[in-house]
């Protein structure tokens, strides 16, 4: 069973499915979470937990490194459970944290199998977008947790609020619009700090997707070469 879960990772074909299943959280789970399918929420953290703990051990080399991440993914399970079950501000602000955390994870793992040397595979490339989309679910944590320590930090338009009054599914919206540069104004980043993150988002927004084919293509030059 370990073995199996391990080898996820090393088949190319992994950054496919969580490019698929990463399209879902963002853009059809997360929309639904709005009206309380909470079921699909956690479904969606099991699964995707379990495709982080597959990839921490896979890069992980000692057994220590290996016990630390599986004991990080079970605490980010319970954190979201307990918010969901008993909220409170304080385990908002954990769960938040556990999520920076958990997706910054995620980017590692991603980008270690997409920049690995090797033949540039059409996985690769979707693997890539995964990483894209996962820079802009990091800001959303971000912006979220920036948003409970303190409160007004980033000025929302009412009528936004009005129609989604899920403020995840708001941050997330307004990190994607700041990362691919668009900005409508509908969201605007007031205390200093969220300023200093919509800004690093909008460089790294433009200047990843030159780095990306930058390195992809001098891969493809090195496997040719090889």
């Amino acid at each position: 069973m370990m073995r199996k879960t391990l080898s996820i990772w090393t088949k190319e074909k992994s950054l496919t499915a969580f490019l698929v299943l990463l399209f879902l959280q963002i853009f059809i789970i997360a929309p639904l979470m709005a009206n309380d399918r909470f079921f699909l929420y956690i479904l969606n953290g099991i699964v995707c937990s379990l495709f982080l703990l597959a990839g921490l051990l896979t890069l992980a080399q000692s057994r220590l490194t290996r016990l630390i991440a599986s004991i990080f993914i079970v605490a980010v399970m319970a954190a979201r459970w307990l918010v969901l079950t008993i909220p409170s501000q304080r385990l908002l602000i954990i769960d938040s944290i556990f999520t920076l955390c958990y997706v910054a994870c995620f980017i590692v793992v991603v980008l270690h199998n997409v920049y690995k040397e090797g033949p540039v595979t059409k996985h690769r490339v979707r693997g890539a977008v995964a990483a894209y989309l996962l820079i802009g679910y990091f800001f959303a944590a971000a912006y979220q947790l920036l948003n409970y320590l303190v409160p007004g930090s980033l000025t929302i338009h009412s009528a936004l609020v009005q129609q989604t009054p899920d403020l995840s599914g708001i941050f997330m919206y307004f990190s994607l619009v700041t990362l691919t540069t668009v900005g409508f104004g509908d969201v605007t980043a007031v205390h200093p700090v969220a300023r200093s993150l919509v800004m690093l988002e909008g460089v790294i927004g433009t200047l990843y997707p030159a780095i990306l084919i930058a390195r992809l293509v001098s891969l493809h030059i090195e496997h040719e070469k090889g």
